[in-house]
């Protein structure tokens, strides 16, 4: 089966100060691939470039190198007007709920902006049903069409955000930590909406997030994401139940225990701040961080991201070898 969407080799470079010579390495060799009707999650330490992957993905900006393919085609090096058809076929849920919506528009605005960009439903009355029935679909109240934004909660407010990415019926959703800004409460409520929607529209969510609690709740699939690279890719059962990356590893054994009186898990604590993307380390770049280290390996070369035995793909020396990379050695 072909994926729907897929990065391949995706880089992200930022040149920094005033004589831009300095280069932070944001993304550094990216692939993903994601199947039609699955939700992907990627996660990762503030920093590690999981949503300057989703805004590649979504192709809001251009990555340094690499290549984003939808449907088999590649999208990267397409013009702005030619990105208008994708535009409708992948939409973008931002994080936070209150700089993402314009505060001098009216939610009726906001949502049916789409329509107007996309030069759909022209007529007024059609367009103000269509809206009213995003609103009612989402959980916002219909009657509440002329009302700024300022006039909402940051749940009602990320609603109307989410209603305005589903507009255009899209494929794909990219939904960059779209409830870490909200209430534990609240967060719950949009995680349930984004599901209900996944079934009602045949959605393909790519979903990113530092709380591994959501992403198990949440994800199919998991991407684990340090320094701009991605070190582990696993089912979220696999992941969860098994995780082989020491980095992992350590993010899953600081996850809260909620039951009263579980045995406490031992917390894989790490050595350090992570390294600055200015100046990554050589080999691999966990290895400054990592217990495990050993010397003269992990520090000389940068593991390949490779399928395992048992499945999924790890980025790590010490992790098994596949098998024919065993029978060949």
């Amino acid at each position: 089966m072909s994926a729907l969407l897929e990065a391949r080799g995706l880089v992200k470079e930022f040149r920094l100060g005033r004589s831009r010579t300095e280069v932070a390495h944001a993304v550094a060799g990216v692939d993903l691939s994601i199947e039609a009707g699955e939700t992907l999650g990627i996660v990762g330490e503030s920093g590690c470039g999981k949503s300057t992957t989703a805004r590649m993905l979504a192709r809001l900006i251009d990555p340094t190198a690499g290549t984003v393919h939808y449907r088999g085609e590649e999208v990267t090096g397409l013009s702005r007007a030619q990105l208008v058809p994708l535009r409708r076929e992948i939409q973008m849920i931002f994080q936070d709920p209150y700089s993402s919506l314009n505060p001098r528009q009216t939610v009726g605005s906001i949502i049916g902006e789409p329509f107007d960009i996309h030069e759909l439903e022209p007529d007024r009355r059609k367009r103000r049903a269509a809206v009213q029935a995003l609103m009612e679909q989402v959980g916002l109240n219909p009657e509440h069409y002329n009302r700024l934004p300022h006039e909402f909660s940051g749940g009602q407010r990320q609603r109307i955000g989410v209603a305005r990415a589903i507009a255009l019926r899209p494929r794909v959703l990219i939904a960059d930590e779209p409830v870490s800004a909200l209430d534990v409460s609240i967060q719950a409520q949009i995680l349930n909406l984004l599901r209900e929607l996944q079934r009602e529209l045949d959605l393909t969510i790519v979903f990113i997030a530092h709380d591994l609690s959501v992403v198990r709740h949440m994800c199919d699939r998991v991407a684990v994401m340090y320094l701009g690279r991605v070190v582990e890719e696993a089912t979220s059962d696999a992941l969860f139940s098994a995780p082989r990356h020491p980095y992992t590893q350590a993010l899953l054994s600081a996850i809260p225990l909620p039951q009263p009186g579980a045995r406490a898990r031992r917390v894989r604590a790490l050595r350090g701040d992570p390294p600055s993307p200015v100046s990554p380390p050589a080999g691999c770049v966990f290895h400054p961080r990592c217990a495990r280290a050993v010397a003269g390996t992990c520090d000389a070369q940068a593991p390949a991201l490779a399928r395992r035995p048992g499945g999924g793909r790890v980025a790590c020396h010490l992790v098994e070898a596949p098998d024919e990379q065993r029978r060949g050695s």
